[in-house]
């Protein structure tokens, strides 16, 4: 017989459920009911299909399935930002979709000077539907404040659309997939500069295999469709700043130089 669980076992369970949470993991099922002698076996020939069904879904809801179309035509025939949002919007070419509470596509100014392009959206981001909404967010609003920048001076969103389940990175397929909506926005702002925040918007538009380590601080040349080149800075993502506030001021580096430019412009 199982011995009941102590206070400080309670409280030590409810502290690791509550670091899930904050950490992004999804809600667990409640636990089920023990059995008792009474309880009616449950034929193996019932329950069989439906774990099989669930396990299809999960592989199809968009924990490492497969993309499912092909997004380029659909990026390329829009010919505004609100015509790529309405494709993405229609796309159901990324497994992504299926998880994730809804579309998270853009905020600030889609005339603005300036585009930052992160990674994808995290877990109040995907509630929101607004990338840059959680704390990530509010540090990269405190990070273009110090520069006299804003919204109305920026177009701020992500790489890939939706959310991956319990926060993880997206995969190279998800990634992939993606690319062709993120390259397009691009050519319809057509900013004056862009920041990559982070590796994984880095390393997809800039088609790099560096790590962000490398590429961050430096200018590297974004090559539009028609030929235009607009200048663009890799910086550490927001996120990584809050886990790792002493790399601040290579940031802070990043910002004046991002300054410069723009004055340059």
């Amino acid at each position: 017989m199982t011995a009941p669980l102590s206070p400080e076992d309670i409280r030590a369970l409810k502290s690791l459920i509550g670091w899930w949470e904050q950490s992004g993991v999804e809600a667990l099922p409640p636990l089920p009911a023990p059995k008792t002698a009474s309880a009616a076996p449950v034929a193996p020939s019932a329950a069989a299909p439906e774990a099989r069904a669930t396990g299809a879904q999960a592989r199809q809801a968009g924990f490492g399935a497969a993309p499912t179309q092909d997004g380029r035509a659909l990026a390329q025939a829009a010919q505004s930002v609100d015509e790529l949002k309405q494709a993405l919007d229609a796309f159901d070419g990324c497994p992504l979709k299926a998880t994730a509470t809804q579309l998270v596509f853009a905020r600030g100014n889609p005339q603005g000077d300036v585009m930052v392009i992160g990674e994808a959206p995290g877990r109040e981001e995907d509630r929101d539907g607004v990338p840059f909404t959680g704390p990530a967010g509010h540090l990269l609003d405190k990070m273009f404040k110090a520069i006299d920048l804003d919204e109305t001076h920026a177009c701020i969103t992500n790489v890939v659309y939706w959310r991956p389940p319990g926060n993880r990175k997206p995969t190279d397929a998800e990634i992939e997939v993606c690319r062709p909506f993120a390259e397009r926005h691009i050519e319809l702002v057509k900013p004056k500069a862009l920041v990559f925040a982070g590796g994984i918007a880095a390393q997809s538009l800039l088609r790099s295999k560096d790590g962000i380590m490398t590429l961050r601080g430096r200018w590297h040349d974004y090559t539009l469709s028609d030929g235009t080149v607009i200048p663009a800075l890799p910086m550490y993502h927001p996120a990584f700043l809050l886990r790792r506030p002493q790399e601040k001021a290579k940031s802070w580096q990043d910002l004046l130089s991002l300054k410069a430019k723009l004055a340059s412009l």
